[in-house]
C-alpha cells in the first residue's frame, strides 16, 4: 500500500530570501566580494557612487543569487508518514523519519543521518514535519493508530 504525502512543497522563492543553505550563503558571499573587488578601481572609497553602486549590487546578488538557486536545482520536498523525501536537481534521496532530528541552532536545520541539512520549506511544512517526528517518536501512527 502506497502512503499519501502529509506535506509536498516546491521551495519558493521567498523561502530563499530568508533560508538559505550553507552553499548558497557561500556563494552569495563570494559574488558579493568578487563585485566590491570589480569596483574598487573604478569608484573612490567612500564615495556616494560607490555606496550606491554597492548597495545596488548587494541587492542583485541578495534576490538573483535565490532566484538561480531555485531555477537550477528546483528544491522539492515531501513529507510522508515515515520518511522524508527531498530533490534537488533531479537527484532524490529518502530518509526514514528515525534519522531526522532538530538541530536547535535555527528552526530550518535538521541532523540527518548525522549532518547538518537546511530544509529550505515553509514554516508550515516544518510544523508538519516536527508534529509528524513527535507521532513517530511516541509510537503514533499519523491517522492515529499505533
Amino acid at each position: 500500500m502506497k502512503k499519501e504525502p502529509i506535506h509536498d512543497e516546491q521551495t519558493r522563492f521567498t523561502v530563499l530570501l530568508y533560508r538559505k543553505s550553507r552553499g548558497l550563503r557561500l556563494g552569495e558571499i563570494g559574488v558579493f566580494l568578487a563585485g566590491l573587488l570589480g569596483m574598487l578601481p573604478f569608484f573612490e572609497l567612500r564615495s556616494a557612487p560607490f555606496v550606491i553602486a554597492l548597495l545596488l549590487w548587494a541587492a542583485v546578488v541578495m534576490a538573483g543569487l535565490p532566484a538561480l538557486y531555485r531555477a537550477f536545482f528546483r528544491p522539492r520536498y515531501t513529507l510522508y508518514p515515515d520518511r522524508l523525501v527531498m530533490q534537488m536537481k533531479g537527484r532524490r534521496e529518502e530518509v526514514p523519519l528515525s534519522r531526522v532530528r532538530p538541530s536547535y541552532q535555527l528552526p530550518y536545520l535538521y541532523q540527518i543521518r548525522g549532518k547538518e541539512t537546511a530544509l529550505l520549506v515553509s514554516d508550515s511544512f516544518l510544523e508538519s514535519l516536527n508534529v509528524q517526528l513527535k507521532l513517530n517518536e511516541a509510537g503514533i501512527k499519523s491517522n492515529g493508530k499505533e
